[in-house]
């Protein structure tokens, strides 16, 4: 067993000094990133705010005419909602890191 460690010692060295950065490291992602916000920032702005109310107006008009039931209308409300405060609940949990 002890003709093994000068060999252990000599690969670890040379893994040591070969050692480089991972190649995730200096991927630029930022136009990704960027895309990714202007989707975001395109579904809560002005924009999801006019496509969260004719959902909602074209909801109650359903369940108005009794298309749909006030189960499936709530869901529709509770989808709006939860698309609304995505990006303040991911705020909330990455706000540590």
């Amino acid at each position: 067993m002890r003709h093994f460690t000068p060999l252990f010692t000599a690969s670890l060295a040379l893994f040591l000094l070969v050692a480089e950065p991972a190649l995730a490291q200096s991927i630029d992602l930022s136009p990704i990133q960027s895309l990714l916000q202007g989707i975001v920032d395109a579904l809560t702005g002005p924009l999801g705010v006019v496509i969260a109310t004719l959902a909602v107006l074209g909801v109650f008009l359903s369940w108005f005419f009794n298309i749909i039931d006030l189960r499936q209308a709530l869901w529709v409300l509770v989808g709006i909602a939860g698309v609304a405060a995505a990006p303040t609940i991911v705020a909330a949990v990455f706000a540590g890191g």
